[in-house]
């Protein structure tokens, strides 16, 4: 589990410093060919493509205004949606890239003093992972595309447009390869529950996501473009 764990957190940094801007469309985008980067290198058969569902905005929107402002890194599970409260640099963007159940996803930034928080909702299915090539084992309603991802043409509440990841998947599962097989000696090298190279991942990942342009004034800000169709 550590070395998926440190598999994930590596490739974080690769999908974030693809875009200068960080939109909707970007945003779905970069997950999917994270997830399909993931697939690929762990050999997973079932892992669903999201779509973008504005009205899952509201959720993270709606938590944002009980948790306030500068939320801790979390996932809060309602209602069979999962909720990942600034996840700029944390480890739980795990979750979101390796559940393969997951069919829908809204982004949100907002503002906790001078610096950003992004936030992310999924939906939950339970699903496992099954293994075998990429999109091998779609269910009945969702066939493989050309990025090994199951997909749908229409999913019901979101958007599905035909993607293309372009250079951007290319350039993840590069990196991906160029990621050295986990050593058993990394279980010895530990700093409490992560080890020094999830930590160090970790701040790297931060310092990427300092650079997404700043929002406005709102205490919160949801995107401000739609998906080009």
């Amino acid at each position: 589990m550590k070395s998926l764990l440190i598999l994930l957190l590596l490739l974080v940094p690769t999908i974030f410093c693809r875009s200068n801007a960080f939109s909707r469309g970007s945003c779905l985008q970069l997950i999917n060919a994270a997830r399909s980067a993931f697939a690929d290198k762990l050999q997973l058969a079932n892992m669903n493509a999201l779509v973008y569902n504005k009205k899952l905005e509201k959720k993270a929107l709606e938590q944002l205004f009980y948790s306030g402002p500068c939320p801790q890194p979390s996932i809060i599970s309602h209602n069979q949606t999962d909720i990942y409260l600034n996840v700029k640099g944390h480890d739980l963007i795990v979750d979101l890239l390796s559940a393969t159940g997951s069919t829908q996803l809204a982004c949100v930034r907002s503002k906790c003093e001078d610096e950003d928080v992004f936030s992310i909702v999924t939906d939950v299915h339970d699903s496992s992972p099954i293994s075998g090539p990429p999109g091998s084992e779609c269910s009945p309603d969702r066939k493989a595309n050309e990025e090994g991802l199951c997909t749908q043409e229409y999913s019901r509440g979101g958007y599905a447009r035909k993607f293309s990841f372009g250079g951007m998947l290319d350039s993840i599962k590069d990196s991906m390869r160029n990621i050295p097989k986990a050593r058993k000696e990394e279980d010895a090298v530990t700093e409490g529950p992560i080890s020094i190279a999830i930590r160090e991942t970790i701040e790297k990942i931060g310092e990427i996501m300092k650079n997404f342009p700043a929002v406005t004034s709102n205490p919160v800000h949801k995107w401000g473009d739609e998906i080009d169709h």
